[in-house]
């Protein structure tokens, strides 16, 4: 039997990732988020419409998607809860500065993704940037030989929780590359 609750949001299960911004006021910066979706050569980000990442992705319609680690927890818990303050430097992060969007990569992330704003939909209070990934980014160590990427050598954090309680959580090393459904399916 389910029952009816009541929370104003619930997080199920999205990887955290880092977003590399430029700042009109700080030159740089980044947030943490967990708001997003890829398909294809697109990728849908949320952020609060209030927040200083809406106003500077309006203003640059660029960013990074950097997706990290558990080894970057630290940062990454640090990056979401301080706001309008610059980050990158007080964090002690290590960037880069992409040459395609001007926004940081960060040196730590073993994914980033290069994006360029096709348009922002802003609705109670979010705005959904809709946004061209004109780039993927991969350190070497998650690549073969073809250039292809290893999945069972990356491990995000995936940030799950309601307005109750937030809980991160971490791919373990199993890997079934459609296997066990091909076999169900048989």
């Amino acid at each position: 039997m389910k029952q009816s609750f009541k929370t104003n949001k619930l997080y199920y299960g999205f990887p955290v990732f880092i977003l590399g911004y430029q700042d009109q006021n700080f030159g740089y910066n980044i947030t943490t988020c967990s708001s997003s979706y890829s398909l294809g050569d697109w990728i849908v980000v949320g952020v609060v419409a209030r927040e200083n990442v809406a106003e500077q992705i309006k203003h640059y319609q660029k960013f990074t998607v950097n997706i990290p680690d558990e080894n970057l927890m630290l940062e990454m818990e640090q990056a979401g809860f301080i706001s309008h303050q610059e980050k990158l430097e007080r964090l002690g992060v290590h960037y880069e500065i992409s040459e395609r969007t001007q926004a940081p990569i960060l040196e730590d992330c073993p994914i980033v993704l290069d994006c360029q704003v096709d348009r922002i939909i802003e609705e109670d209070g979010i705005c959904h940037i809709f946004a061209k990934i004109i780039e993927r980014l991969a350190d070497t160590d998650f690549l073969d030989e073809k250039g292809h990427f290893k999945n069972d050598r990356f491990s995000p954090t995936y940030f799950m929780g309601d307005g109750h309680q937030r809980v991160y959580r971490y791919l373990d090393d199993r890997v079934d590359p459609m296997g066990s459904v091909i076999k169900k399916a048989r």
